[in-house]
């Protein structure tokens, strides 16, 4: 297939995808409300307490974000089986990889975008130094898509599964503690080392960009063909 007509298809792909959670409106914000929530507790629960505060800080926004995206996850592909598009995309002459990778994008701007727009407000909230913050949007903008390309998996695996949340979260949180130990370090130091954690997330951010989509269209495809 021709380029022109292939980047055609991805936009239309997306922009689909886009405006589906345009309607949806209330799924977007639960994630947002959810983070907001969870870190209004901790000052709560831990007192007001500066120090102590600025030290769990980072760990606790990186792990609530990521909590956050599992209320969103189960939700990437199950419209699509429901109303038979992805027996479409199986026979669609583009890449089925690549239309799976623009719903992977679709969701990780329609979940964790949000979320890392709101971040300097969680970290606010936790009075995590405003010289840490941009350490820690960096962290968030590696470490968020690697969650969704590995959740995408997860989701291609329990594709048609009753119920399939808590199981997506068993098998999801062993899979980020490595990216959230590297995202939390490198807001824990926010120097030189920095760079070099967060050039690790990025490296398997790489990885998974170019794995990801293509295990979900063989798993989705042997699925449903």
């Amino acid at each position: 297939m021709s380029h022109p007509g292939l980047l055609t298809a991805c936009a239309a792909m997306l922009r689909r995808d886009l405006k589906l959670a345009w309607r949806r409106r209330g799924d977007i914000a639960m994630p947002v409300l959810y983070a907001l929530i969870v870190t209004m507790l901790f000052p709560f629960a831990l007192g007001p307490e500066d120090t102590l505060l600025q030290r769990i800080a980072g760990g606790v926004v990186l792990v609530t974000v990521l909590l956050a995206m599992l209320l969103a996850l189960d939700a990437m592909f199950s419209s699509d089986i429901e109303d038979g598009s992805l027996e479409q995309l199986v026979l669609a002459p583009q890449p089925l990889a690549l239309m799976l990778g623009m719903k992977i994008l679709a969701h990780w701007l329609t979940t964790a975008l949000p979320l890392i727009v709101i971040a300097p407000l969680l970290a606010a909230m936790l009075h995590l130094p405003g010289a840490v913050i941009p350490v820690l949007l960096l962290a968030l903008l590696l470490a968020t898509p690697l969650l969704s390309l590995l959740g995408s998996v997860l989701v291609a695996l329990t594709a048609g599964t009753r119920r399939s949340g808590m199981l997506l979260a068993l098998m999801l949180l062993p899979l980020c503690v490595p990216a959230v130990i590297f995202a939390a370090g490198a807001v824990a130091r926010a120097d030189r080392l920095a760079r070099c954690r967060t050039g690790a997330c990025r490296g398997a951010g790489a990885v998974g960009l170019r794995s990801c989509p293509s295990y979900c269209s063989g798993r989705l495809t042997t699925h449903h063909v």
